[in-house]
């Protein structure tokens, strides 16, 4: 539940907002969704862990692309075991002018970064000018705030510029510079692009790269992060993916928003991120219109360790069987090398009964990270950990939904119960 003085602020906001809209009269635009969430878990011999948490997100004023419009998404826990802790967090809360008939845009507050970018969050201003109806050029200053803790670090500091392509057919290109300073000192300086290139139904290109500009860094490390995927079409019944990811592999800092977002049971892919460099391909074949099959082949090297580990994955998917409303999914991963992960299997099955929707999945893995002492990420698996889930959705109504979420995993003695219960309230214009 949101905390006084977090409700206190974005009324106030709310109301200054509306008495603007009235002055000018104009009708007032509000989208937005609310979400209320219990988390419990109980391991073998522990005692209940439990805690509340809601979030808030809103965009209000003006419709987006029409005038000044304001952004919120912020999320506060509270944990009712282990003293009380309360905790909030705010991902996003900003105010934006942007028309599409005006060549000036810009936004004021907490906002994220990634895309255009690629530095996480600030809190400060961009500012832009629109070249062209697709190209847009800009820069932005401000401090790295700390969003788990609703507080700013002023030691520590961003700025850059920013050129942006946003074309037609989505096609997205964009490139930026980037200043990270700490305590009057250059912590980094780097050059960050990001493509998003789809070619009729072809095939689709995503990727991102980060370039280190400064002198003290090794030549043959200049190139931090490089990450490519594309999915070839060959026919309408087959296609191609191929990947590749070297330098930086796990982005922790966006791994942890996501996962306060939406917290998962377990994770089968995440050790991946956390290798120098990775590449694998996939085939997907679709004989039959709802039955689609795939194997895959991936490699992962740890440079520094002197690791080559390889993952062989074979899959299927069907949906609604024999119009039954039925669907499943499976996947077998055999894994080999130096130092690899057990082999893992996944399976799931599904039934949809128009407003209600249930799922029942069984998993053999069990992967998470964990921050040392030291703030270095760090991969962990549990061999032989099984876990059994389960997922109850509901759609009231137009506006509310329900969902029931509870996993059972164990691992010889080792039992962990996990209850998730949450409900969404939607608002549209």
């Amino acid at each position: 539940m949101l905390n006084k003085k977090t409700c206190l602020f974005f009324l106030c906001f709310l109301v200054c907002c509306l008495y603007i809209s009235g002055d000018t009269g104009k009708a007032f635009y509000l989208r937005g969704a609310f979400y209320q969430d219990w988390l419990g878990i109980k391991y073998q011999d522990s005692d209940l862990y439990h805690r509340l948490s809601s979030r808030l997100k809103l965009a209000f004023w003006n419709k987006p692309g029409e005038g000044w419009t304001a952004f919120v998404d912020v999320r506060d826990r509270y944990t009712l075991s282990y003293g009380n802790k309360n905790q909030l967090i705010i991902y996003d809360a900003r105010v934006s002018y942007d028309r599409l008939n005006r060549k000036l845009f810009f936004s004021l507050g907490q906002m994220n970064l990634y895309d255009t970018a690629g530095i996480g969050e600030l809190t400060g201003g961009i500012a832009g000018y629109k070249i062209n109806k697709y190209l847009s050029a800009g820069g932005y200053a401000g401090l790295e705030p700390d969003i788990y803790n609703a507080r700013l670090d002023a030691k520590y500091n961003k700025f850059g510029i920013f050129f942006r392509y946003a074309g037609p057919g989505a096609k997205q290109f964009s490139l930026s510079f980037n200043h990270l300073g700490f305590d009057g000192q250059t912590e980094r300086q780097f050059l960050y692009s990001n493509v998003l290139f789809p070619f009729k139904r072809l095939f689709v290109l995503y990727g991102n790269i980060e370039y280190e500009l400064d002198n003290k860094t090794k030549k043959e490390d200049r190139l931090s992060h490089l990450f490519l995927n594309t999915r070839v079409n060959v026919t309408k019944y087959a296609d191609i993916t191929v990947n590749y990811s070297s330098g930086k592999g796990l982005d922790y800092h966006q791994f942890l928003l996501e996962q306060s977002q939406n917290p998962t049971i377990g994770n089968s892919e995440i050790e991946r991120y956390y290798y120098n460099e990775t590449y694998g391909i996939r085939l997907s074949v679709k004989p039959v219109k709802n039955m689609r099959l795939f194997a895959s082949r991936r490699e992962s090297q740890r440079k520094d360790l002197e690791i080559m580990n390889h993952t062989t994955r074979f899959g299927l998917s069907m949906t609604n069987i024999l119009k039954t409303g039925v669907s499943i999914y499976g996947n077998y991963n055999m894994n080999r090398g130096d130092s690899s992960e057990s082999d893992s299997y996944y399976i799931s099955a599904s039934r949809n009964f128009g407003r209600l929707s249930f799922s029942l999945n069984f998993a053999d893995y069990y992967n998470g990270v964990r921050i040392s002492t030291g703030g270095i990420p760090e991969v962990f698996h549990i061999p032989d950990r099984k876990t059994l889930s389960t997922n109850l959705f509901y759609i009231l109504n137009r506006s509310l939904a329900l969902s029931l979420e509870y996993a059972y995993s164990y691992e010889e003695e080792n039992l962990e119960h996990q209850f998730f219960i949450r409900a969404i309230y939607r608002r549209a214009p």
